[in-house]
């Protein structure tokens, strides 16, 4: 009987850790560590104040935060833990970015370790808007 209990006890552990190594330490060696929540970038010329907020579908803030970036500064924020973990929670994110209190645009995508939220202000390509936001998946 108390072999018959290590034996279950020893395949229970093995099968934990199988479990662990397919589903958090392979993806990890593959894709790499997470990526950034967001990511940042000034191409302008001067310092600009960046508003930024995000709210889950019920409108629950998980980041209401106010930067300033100077001339070719780039800001990011790492995730919080709940986003590292593949498959942990897949759930639909807003972004809500305001510079200089006067331009905002909002951006939706739900979280996962490897895709970051890339803002560009006054990049070159963004004929007549400060803000080009997108999202880039590794």
């Amino acid at each position: 009987m108390r072999s018959f209990r290590r034996k279950l006890m020893l395949g229970i552990s093995l099968l934990v850790l199988i479990f662990i190594l397919l589903f958090l330490v392979i993806p990890y060696l593959i894709a790499g560590p997470p990526t950034p929540l967001f990511h940042v970038r000034n191409h302008d010329a001067g310092v600009h104040e960046l508003r930024v907020e995000i709210y889950d579908l019920e409108n629950n803030s998980l980041l209401d935060k106010t930067y300033e970036i100077s001339a070719g500064e780039e800001v990011y924020r790492p995730k919080p833990f709940r986003f590292r973990v593949p498959g942990f929670e897949v759930v639909d994110y807003t972004f809500k970015f305001t510079l200089d209190n006067m331009s905002t645009e909002t951006y939706q995508t739900n979280i996962q370790p490897w895709n970051t939220v890339e803002v560009e202000l006054y990049s070159e390509y963004a004929e007549g808007q400060p803000l080009s936001i997108g999202e880039i998946t590794v």
